[in-house]
């Protein structure tokens, strides 16, 4: 027994402990989800393409009109129910001059403490004129303290009226500028797109060459075409002269007979000097 506060103590030594454990390990990977989630969501982003990017902005920009519409009516509304306060507050100011008037009147005719009293060619006691007066009079006053919440009551709308619509010419305001800036956005886009056309990173080196390779061939072909036609064409091809097919002299049969019997004949030279003239065209 006399170990049992010891033994109790130490087991909340230890679930502390373990509690401390649990809420660190607890911690720690809340923080690690934390952060690979972050990660995830960058990485993610990274590889939206930009030209979606813009898409999206301009849907969000689009539902700008569902939320100014949304703002819009409410504001109509209010309005109206503005207009609608300031003519019962001026048909109240009215009928309350009106009234205001009236005891007025009553007042000026209980100067000098009349006993009677005639109204529309009837008599009456001044004691029911004055009672008749106090009536009307706190009715004068309720009236009066209605008509004055009325006018706070307007008021504070109108505060709030502006409040809103100031609003209303933010959101606006901000939609506009929106609309401009995505408008430079796309432009920025497209001018990259074409640059990109020529950068060696983003182009396909493969298909290009397939293009050049294409290309180069049709105009080959087309050379090789054009060459055919002149040639058959040109009057090279029609003017055919048989330079190499000359006649052959007579056989010379004393010649033939000098050569074998060693004998030259004296004319051999002359006529190879002439045969020699003709064939440079000499005479």
């Amino acid at each position: 027994m006399k170990g049992g506060p010891r033994m109790k103590k130490l087991v909340v030594i230890v679930l502390m402990v373990g509690a401390g454990f649990y809420f660190m390990r607890r911690s720690a990977m809340c923080s690690y989800a934390s952060t690979l989630w972050s990660q995830v969501k960058t990485e993610t982003k990274n590889v939206v393409p930009t030209r979606f990017e813009i898409s999206r902005a301009r849907h969000e920009i689009a539902n700008l009109d569902d939320d100014i519409g949304g703002m819009i009516r409410p504001i109509a509304e209010y309005k109206a129910t503005i207009a609608s306060l300031k003519k019962e507050i001026d048909r109240s100011e009215t009928a309350l001059g009106v009234h205001k008037a009236v005891l007025l009147s009553m007042t000026k005719d209980l100067e000098g403490s009349p006993t009677v009293l005639v109204y529309a060619g009837e008599e009456y006691s001044a004691d029911r004129v004055r009672a008749k007066l106090a009536k009307d009079f706190k009715s004068f006053r309720r009236l009066e303290a209605n008509l004055q919440s009325r006018r706070k009551l307007l008021e504070a709308k109108e505060k709030s009226l502006k409040a809103t619509q100031e609003q209303l010419a933010k959101v606006i305001a901000k939609k506009r500028e929106y609309e401009v800036r995505l408008a430079q956005l796309e432009a920025d886009e497209e001018t990259l797109r074409i640059a990109r056309i020529g950068s060696k990173i983003q182009i396909d080196d493969s298909r290009t060459t397939q293009i050049e390779a294409a290309l180069s061939d049709i105009e080959h072909r087309h050379d090789v075409e054009r060459a055919e036609v002149e040639l058959k064409t040109s009057d090279l091809a029609n003017d055919v002269i048989p330079v190499g097919e000359r006649r052959s002299g007579a056989v010379d049969v004393n010649a033939i007979r000098d050569y074998l019997e060693g004998r030259t004949p004296s004319g051999e030279g002359q006529q190879k000097n002439g045969e020699g003239r003709v064939a440079r065209g000499e005479k």
